[in-house]
């Protein structure tokens, strides 16, 4: 069960969109290497992910290896929507 803290950190993942296309997205939990499939990880490393990008025919659960080549490896994805919330949080509390 997601805490208040973490509800609020995907929230704001969700609303920057897709990653890719900025489409309305789901959130693709990243999983270190050796973690189960059934086993989630934090909810902190979250990246947004609209359905076609997060789980179509060119998505990063079926061809992860060439959505990676296009979009670039999930940890590099991560650092990037993490520095993309902050900007929108400190816009937000400028309104």
């Amino acid at each position: 069960m997601a805490t208040k803290k973490e509800k609020e950190h995907m929230r704001w993942v969700a609303e920057l969109g897709c990653y890719c296309c900025e489409r309305p997205a789901n959130l693709h939990h990243i999983r270190p290497p050796g973690t189960g499939i059934g086993r989630r990880t934090s909810h902190f490393h979250v990246i947004p992910l609209c359905h076609d990008h997060h789980q179509g025919n060119f998505s990063i659960h079926m061809a992860k290896k060439a959505f990676e080549e296009k979009f670039g490896k999930e940890t590099e994805i991560l650092k990037i929507v993490l520095e993309r919330v902050e900007q929108l949080k400190c816009r937000s509390s400028i309104i």
